[in-house]
């Protein structure tokens, strides 16, 4: 069997970060990348770019009395502005991709089925990196519902930054499995699942290698 990557995406309040735990729980790698990025703000390549152009307003003092790059000072700044957004992401991305590259690499050598966690995948036009593109979804209600219940926000906010995004009827047309995430936790498993047996059985693994792979995987 070739070792497959599955990019994991899905809109704010839909219930991507339960899968992904859901997958780490059944000792599934899965490579973060809003951690990756965070790390990458932190190069100091990176800081140097940003500050060339931004200024020195996006900066702050850290515990250590070091300046960083502060990520609500900078959100500030691009909030609304395509043009600032494309210089960050010019700035960024190469980094977070060439990482994230290592990282799959890395996970290839004792793994058979990678996940990559990345929000933005269609937006940032990322899906030639992957074998498999894997959207989890949900009805408005239900994002706003988790959103108020996790943020503390309005009503008004919740829908005004799912309206910001990319609508998930576009990303469900783009990606080759969508998990409908409007029930309960039992229900999410077993569509997840679901999903994995597919996966299994389209990349013609055999059955007794999946059930080998299964056992170890409930001893580690």
């Amino acid at each position: 069997m070739k070792k497959v990557v599955i990019g994991l995406t899905g809109g704010i309040g839909t219930g991507k970060s339960t899968v992904s735990q859901i997958l780490k729980e059944k000792k599934f790698p899965v490579i973060d990348l809003d951690i990756i990025s965070h790390e990458v703000i932190k190069f100091p390549k990176v800081v140097e770019k940003i500050v060339e152009n931004f200024g020195k307003e996006v900066l702050e003092y850290n515990n250590t009395g070091n300046w960083i790059i502060s990520r609500e000072k900078l959100g500030r700044v691009i909030f609304g502005n395509r043009e600032k957004r494309i210089i960050l992401n010019s700035i960024m991305h190469p980094e977070i991709l060439r990482i994230m590259r290592e990282k799959i690499l890395e996970c290839k050598k004792e793994n058979k089925i990678i996940f990559v966690e990345i929000q933005l995948l269609f937006e940032v036009q990322w899906e030639k990196e992957f074998d498999y593109i894997l959207l989890v979804s949900a009805e408005k209600e239900t994002q706003i519902k988790r959103i108020l219940a996790r943020d503390k926000r309005s009503e008004e906010e919740a829908l005004s930054i799912i309206n910001s995004q990319m609508p998930l009827d576009e990303k469900k047309k783009r990606s080759d499995y969508v998990i409908e995430n409007d029930g309960n936790i039992q229900d999410l498993e077993r569509k997840i699942d679901g999903f994995l047996k597919k996966v299994i059985f389209e990349n013609k693994i055999e059955k007794i290698e999946w059930l080998w792979i299964n056992y170890w995987k409930t001893l580690l």
